[in-house]
């Protein structure tokens, strides 16, 4: 008995296996470069194709940062349905590269994820092969013989450093002047978080990036926004986090709904070759992520009694304060 039930086990694993599997979807990837030998500061194109169903999300996590010795001159990103097999996309990424360092080269594989609702497939290209020569052999002669240097009729060079030392140290001293002077007009007060990120959306739209194409500096433009917002109104230092320290520091916000924790890390995963790299977002990614900005702050404005908690502990400070300050005159005296 007890070993038709381990069969019947075995046999519901088998058929649960096979009804997982048939989530999976199909990812073909494929990188190569037009040109595998160049020389020394030669531009050439580096590709990589992606098909995979058209629904997909496809991203490449670590492409910018994962080419050596080649620098990226260009990005660009497109999505291809035309001509395709019905359902399927093809997803491509070009970088033209270029290097001032002479030798044989591979480019690393890049990772590549793709996501379809639930499911993910990840997988990674081939490396590729670069030869980059340099233009000349090193036994090339002089033209004209070394002739012995002239005199420089220019102050030394050490009096220039004293000179810009001096210069810089007299600036200093002009702004700390000019702070100790104007420090007393007191600086004008900041808004709560909540008003301030309100208005700096407000501007941002005001310039219409998005309508100009400009998606790089709309983007820089709107995680500080609301990294700023998150760090004033729930207290945690996230400004300036690399997207490393940002996932470790987001999961300790308290406070925070644990969707938003996520999205903010997800902004800035999925922004970062759009900041740096020249890359685009479709138009409707666009959208989601400006109206996804609104209902951030909307979601986790203060309410009255957190602002009326605010202002009882501030009261508080101040009467504590002034009992201190009498207790110590009365000593005095």
């Amino acid at each position: 008995m007890s070993r038709i039930f381990s069969s019947l086990a075995i046999l519901f694993s088998a058929i649960a296996f096979c009804a997982t599997s048939a989530l999976a979807f199909d990812v073909s990837v494929k990188a190569n470069v037009d040109n595998a030998q160049v020389f020394v500061g030669d531009m050439f194109n580096y590709e990589i194709q992606v098909v995979a169903p058209e629904n997909a999300i496809v991203d490449l996590p670590s492409f910018v940062g994962n080419l050596g010795s080649f620098e990226v001159k260009e990005m660009k990103n497109e999505k291809v349905t035309e001509g395709m097999p019905k359902g399927t996309a093809k997803f491509t990424w070009l970088a033209t590269l270029n290097t001032f360092v002479s030798g044989d080269f591979l480019i690393a594989p890049q990772q590549v994820s793709a996501i379809v609702g639930s499911d993910t497939v990840k997988t990674s290209t081939d490396p590729v092969a670069v030869k980059v020569s340099t233009r000349t052999t090193g036994e090339e002669d002089d033209i004209l013989e070394v002739e012995d240097p002239m005199d420089d009729p220019r102050l030394p060079q050490w009096l220039y450093i004293v000179l810009i030392v001096v210069g810089v140290a007299l600036l200093v001293f002009l702004g700390w002047f000019l702070h100790k002077k104007f420090a007393k007009a007191g600086a004008a007060p900041r808004l709560p978080p909540y008003e301030e990120a309100v208005l700096a959306l407000k501007e941002l739209r005001q310039k219409n990036y998005l309508a100009e194409g400009n998606q790089g500096d709309y983007f820089m433009a709107l995680g500080f926004i609301t990294r700023r917002y998150i760090e004033r109104r729930f207290e945690v230092d996230i400004l300036d986090a690399t997207v490393a320290e940002l996932k470790q520091r987001m999961a300790h916000v308290a406070g925070l709904p644990q969707a938003y924790k996520e999205s903010v890390v997800t902004l800035a995963v999925e922004t970062e070759p759009v900041k740096f790299a020249k890359m685009k977002l479709e138009g409707e990614r666009c959208r989601f992520w400006d109206e996804w900005a609104d209902r951030l702050l909307e979601d986790t404005k203060p309410t009255p009694e957190e602002e009326q908690a605010k202002k009882d502990a501030l009261k508080a400070a101040v009467q504590t304060v002034k009992a201190e300050r009498a207790k110590a005159s009365k000593k005095k005296s």
